[in-house]
């Protein structure tokens, strides 16, 4: 009570101050001027999970060593670090990888520190490894991509790669990363006849290279000035490493490493290789920090590339695409234009529904409070992307409610006799209760996305905030504002209404008071028979959704701009094979294009191959493609048919396991479907993935069904003999002469032009396969050489090119893309699980569970259920307070259910899925629905407090408040109506909340208008029948 006269006190400060409201809208609008200029702009809104890295490099070891000698070693070191919620581990041919996610709310300080303890403390690694490296990963968005190809040497390349990277850096460029520059080293291959000659290995030919190119500190020459000694063994160069001297002769003849050995710049052979259009190609990736603007970004990149490109070689080509701020500006004009229609439908609903002058001052508050709400976004952190803007667009039509509440019953105060200060200040105190309930209803419909965790959960939690900032800056413009304002525009109100006024409000009120005054008694009087309808319209409603004539999709998003292919040939396929593959996939989809376009229209932009890697996966039988299309809105030909027949041109490639084209989606990650299994044998569970990749892909609809763990190189398996260990070798010995033969010895590592150049010695190898072994000689320790085949017997066996494991377990997940015209990922998975995967997961004794976007839908369906049930308390708890009664609020309420009918019936007639945004929608429908039942019952209890029945109470009330349900209803559906006739595809992913507001609230306002009066009548039945009179209330809930 002391707050509410406190507040009802400052109302009437700023309603008799003749500045205050002005000075107060000003600074409203230059705060919110500025905060606007800070605000940074993106496409979607942060998704961050904490995370720390672990990687681990050892050369030439197979997949399976990796997992056995360092992931199960270092995995019990790091699963119980305080705050870890989930840990992925990968063994690869020659590496191994952990990533460790975090809470959102841990101190990653400290996180870091225990996981780099944990590390430090495990003493068992393999010898031959390098030493674990634990990063803390640093979240940047991507903002565009540069390609830098052209008929230039690789060196020349990667140059001008270099320096283009660190020009962008010095521009203010936040981040950039190098894809397609292979590491650069010095290559040394020794002919194995003349180590033979000289009696040495490759190990000592590398602890001769290292004992003469490192600096060595020598002490200290103490005197009158004290000098520092320091050997300097410099040599970067080839030519200074071909000078080393590899053994002195007793003829005093000497014998350099250029006499024996080929010496050359080189590249490592195992890192990324990038091409465009055949040619050799480094990509650059520009990024920007989550404190940078996405905008501002993009125009340092142009400026830099517009002052840049007249001072490099006509051979050298630089391709900007992919640029993320181009489509982040086309969707924001593409809101913003939608937003200006909305604007505009709702100012005409005011002034048609309004007197003009009370209209103009309610309508002057749309600019204010969003400008208000802009500033409470900046406060709180939030940025401008796609769901933020639409939340404003959403709002277009709330944002005007609290000020049509507080303007029409000011304008009915004045009528009434008051002054125009009386008539004001009556008019905002006596709203100030029902729309601060109003507000605090609102905002509990809109709570349950905040229970939403995980990367869902990110995405869609500016919603709600940009609604509470809304609906703040409404309050501060419809109490502190407008009273001010309409005191003057009250005072110089003398003309006499127009003639569109009369014949509007004569007409409104012919309406009012002939057949809807006729209908709601009509269904006042048989009020059973009007619910037990609308019940059966309900049950309808949910049975069309329970018997699947209208599907469901997890996560809306906008058609893909990018295209990738994936192509997978046989395990040891040779880099020089699968490029010839990369060549045959390319050349479909020029073919495609041709048939789709008839050569008449461009569909693809530019397109990068990356060669060697595909996911966690390495080799040179590994390749992927990626393709930009031209803009969705400037082309003819939609995603999914460019994709369909890029498929169907693609022939039948020699050698190739897998290819796998499809569209690179935005929003949160995750597949379609994603079945993940878990079992102690990988065989077992690679066999039962085998026979489920096989079942998924018979369903009509699933594409790109594959498994994330490939078969690798087979595995030469080679075991010392009694012969070999007398003499002298060892397991150790052997294994270290092989490293050293074909992987190379590390003679030493330095920097040069900024990037480490490792000096690597190496056997020269002649010819290839399994004879490189058989002919290979090994020095024993009496300093004989004997050939491999003659100490160790030799066999093969099929290995796995990489092993995942999840939370200390070994994990295969199969995945697959589902065809949304054809069936849903629901609808998938319920009949995978009636028939089929148990069988498998039983047969194989491996468990499984659905992941990817099936986890994040469960998770955020719990997390709704939980906030929706603290929603509706909260909203009882409100309305338990306005009314101060138990069983109005139930009335009041009982409208909710309601809304789907709309929302189901809307996404039919538009042809759309349910999405979780129709879901939210539907919990922010029930806020507003809400309202206008509050607006109705209230005055229910106010004509019952008068003396009047039930039935002239609630037939009554119906024709009071028609005008501002239907005003408050309109201006919500106007502020919306553009989005749902919006052609471009790039806005159909906000079309399922935007279709469940429009119909869900067209369709509830009618119903409030009809079930609301008969449940009243109802309730008075049930009083009667229990001996007690309808309660009549000694106060209106609105004084």
């Amino acid at each position: 009570m002391t707050t509410g006269l406190k507040t009802s006190a400052l109302i009437r400060v700023f309603a008799r101050h003749h500045s205050a409201p002005n000075l107060l809208m000003a600074m409203l609008l230059i705060l919110g001027a500025l905060a606007l200029m800070r605000l940074n702009t993106q496409i979607f809104p942060t998704m961050l999970i904490p995370q720390i890295t672990v990687s681990v490099s050892w050369p030439g070891a197979s997949a399976e060593d990796v997992e056995k000698t360092i992931l199960k070693v270092l995995e019990p070191e790091l699963r119980y670090t305080d705050d870890l919620d989930d840990m992925t581990a990968v063994a690869r041919e020659g590496s191994a990888f952990i990533a460790m996610e975090f809470k959102r709310n841990a101190d990653m300080t400290k996180a870091l520190s225990d996981v780099e303890m944990a590390v430090a403390s495990v003493t068992t690694l393999p010898k031959d490894a390098e030493l674990p490296r634990v990063r803390r990963i640093t979240h940047y968005e991507r903002i565009a991509r540069v390609m830098i190809t052209g008929d230039l040497p690789e060196f020349t390349l990667k140059s001008y790669a270099r320096m283009i990277r660190d020009e962008m850096l010095e521009a203010g460029i936040d981040h950039i990363t190098l894809e397609g520059a292979r590491d650069e080293e010095i290559s040394v291959e020794i002919p194995a006849r003349q180590l033979r000659r000289l009696d040495l290995t490759v190990s000592d030919i590398a602890a001769r290279i290292r004992a003469n190119t490192q600096d060595r500190p020598s002490g200290t020459l103490e005197g009158r000035v004290d000098k520092q000694l320091r050997m300097q063994g410099k040599a970067d160069t080839v030519e200074d490493i071909g000078r080393i001297e590899v053994r002195p002769r007793a003829s005093g003849e000497r014998i350099m490493l250029r006499d024996i050995a080929e010496i050359k710049d080189s590249f490592d052979d195992n890192d990324l290789n990038g091409y465009y259009k055949g040619k050799r190609a480094i990509q650059l990736v520009i990024q920007r920090s989550l404190t940078a603007d996405a905008l501002k970004t993009n125009r340092i990149l142009d400026d830099y590339l517009a002052k840049a490109a007249p001072q490099w070689p006509k051979s050298l080509q630089v391709i900007k695409y992919d640029v993320r701020a181009e489509h982040l500006m086309n969707r924001i004009k593409l809101l913003l234009k939608n937003g200006v229609g909305g604007l505009v439908l709702v100012l005409i609903i005011l002034f048609i529904f309004l007197n003009s002058r009370i209209a103009f001052w309610v309508a002057l508050g749309i600019p204010v409070a969003m400008m208000g709400t802009v500033v409470v976004m900046w406060v709180s952190g939030q940025s401008i992307n796609m769901v933020s803007l639409f939340a404003m667009i959403l709002t277009l039509g709330i944002i005007v409610d609290d000020a049509i509440v507080v303007g029409e019953h000011t304008a009915t105060r004045s009528e009434m006799g008051d002054t125009p200060l009386e008539a004001a200040e009556r008019g905002a105190s006596r709203m100030l209760a029902p729309v601060i309930a109003a507000t605090l209803t609102t905002v509990a419909a809109f709570l349950p996305t905040f229970f939403i965790t995980g990367r869902i959960g990110q995405v869609m939690v500016a919603l709600p905030l940009v609604v509470i900032s809304v609906l703040i800056a409404s309050l501060v413009e419809c109490f502190f504002i407008l009273p001010g304002h309409l005191r003057h525009s009250i005072k110089h109100t003398h003309r006499a209404p127009s003639r569109f006024r009369r014949g509007f409000d004569r007409n409104f009120a012919r309406l009012r008071d002939g057949p809807f005054r006729r209908l709601v008694a009509l269904s006042y009087h048989w009020r059973y028979s009007t619910l037990a309808a609308a019940v059966a319209i309900l049950i309808v409603t949910v049975g069309i959704v329970a018997s699947g004539r209208i599907t469901f999709h997890f996560f809306p998003v906008p058609p893909a701009e990018n295209l990738r292919a994936r192509i997978v040939m046989g395990a040891g396929t040779p880099r020089a094979e699968t490029i010839k593959a990369v060549a045959i996939v390319e050349a479909a989809l020029q073919r495609a294009e041709k048939k789709l376009t008839g050569g008449k229209e461009r569909l693809i932009n530019s397109g990068f191959v990356k060669l060697g890697q595909l996911g966690h996966s390495q080799g040179d039988n590994l390749a992927q493609l990626d393709i930009q299309l031209t803009a969705t809105e400037t082309r003819t030909i939609a995603t999914n048919k460019i994709v369909a027949a890029w498929r169907k041109e693609i022939p039948k490639v020699p050698g190739a396991e897998r290819i796998a084209v499809g569209g690179r989606r935005a929003g949160p990650p995750g597949d379609d479907i994603d079945i993940r299994l878990t079992g102690e044998d990988i065989p077992s569970i690679k066999s039962a993935a085998l026979e489920i990749t096989e079942l998924l892909s018979s369903y009509p609809g699933v594409m790109d069904v594959a498994d994330d763990l490939p078969y690798g190189k087979q595995d030469v398996l080679i075991e010392l003999t009694p012969r070999g260990a007398a003499l002298g070798f060892t397991t150790e010995g052997i294994g270290q002469q092989l490293r050293n033969a074909f992987e190379g010895a590390i003679a030493r590592r330095f920097a040069r032009n900024g990037e480490e150049i490792t000096v690597r010695v190496q056997r020269k190898k002649q010819g290839g396969g399994i004879r490189l072994l058989r002919d290979l000689y090994l020095k024993s320790p009496g300093g004989a050489h004997v050939p491999l085949t003659e100490i160790a017997n030799i066999r093969e066996k099929s290995g796995f090119s990489i092993i995942n494991r999840r939370n200390g377990k070994n994990v295969i997940s199969v995945t697959g893309e589902v065809n949304k015209d054809v069936t849903s990922a629901v609808d998938v998975q319920a009949a995978l699980e009636q028939k089929g995967l148990k069988e498998i997961a039983q047969k194989y004794h491996v468990k499984y569970r659905f992941a990817g976007r099936s986890e994040d839908r469960r998770e955020a369906f719990a997390d709704l259920k939980l906030g929706g049930l603290i929603a509706l308390v909260l909203i009882f708890l409100v309305l338990a307070w306005v009314f101060a009664s138990y069983s109005r609020p139930f009335i009041v309420m009982l409208i909710i259910p309601f809304g789907i009918v709309g929302t189901i019936w809307g996404h039919m007639l538009m042809g759309m899925a349910l999405t979780l945004l129709s879901i939210i929608g539907l919990l922010g429908l029930a806020g507003i629905i809400v309202n206008d039942s509050i607006i109705l019952v209230s005055q229910v209890d106010e004509r019952l407090g008068r003396g009047q029945s039930m039935a002239e109470a609630a037939i009554g009330a119906a024709q009071d408040r028609l005008r501002a349900v239907l005003l408050t209803s309109l201006t919500t559906i106007g502020g919306l109506m553009p989005l749902m006739f919006e052609s471009s595809l790039q806005a159909q992913f906000l079309l399922p909340i935007a279709i469940t507001m429009v119909f869900g609230l067209a369709v509830a306002t009618v119903l409030i208008l009809i079930i609301v009066p008969a449940s009243l009548g109802v309730l008075a039945d049930v009083s009667r029948l229990f001996g007690k009179a309808p309660m009549r209330p000694e106060i209106s809930p609105a004084e």
